[in-house]
This record gives C-alpha cells, structure tokens and sequence, in this order.
C-alpha cells in the first residue's frame, strides 16, 4: 500500500492506494469491486468499519 504526500497542496493529508472488496461510489462515481482508489488513512479506517476494504488482503499482497 502506497502512502502518497500531496506535494501541490500540502495543508491536505497524505492519502494511500486501497482495493476496494465491494462496489462503492467513490467521488460521484460507483466503482466496481477490484477498484484501486486513493484515500486518506481517515477514510481508509471508515471503509475498513463498512467492509468495503481488507487491511489483511493488502498486507498478504504486500507480504508476498
């Protein structure tokens, strides 16, 4: 999982690349399930409480 600094703005927080598990409307617009979208640790956390992301899918990818 990639953490990205945003170098144009840097008052926003950093964000980090997800997969999404589910479908999700992901800024105005429905994403199928294999999605990869960029989202901060805040949000990351939330989708992770709604069951739209695994933290575990990402960490075993990111292991093997």
């Amino acid at each position: 999982m990639a953490r990205t600094e945003n170098a144009a703005d840097p008052k926003q927080p950093a964000t980090v690349e997800v997969t999404l598990d589910k479908p999700h409307t992901h800024k105005g617009q429905l994403k199928p399930a294999g999605t990869k979208i960029e989202v901060t640790e805040a949000r990351k956390a939330w989708l992770e409480q709604q069951g739209v992301i695994s933290g575990k899918v990402q960490e075993e990818q990111n292991n093997g």
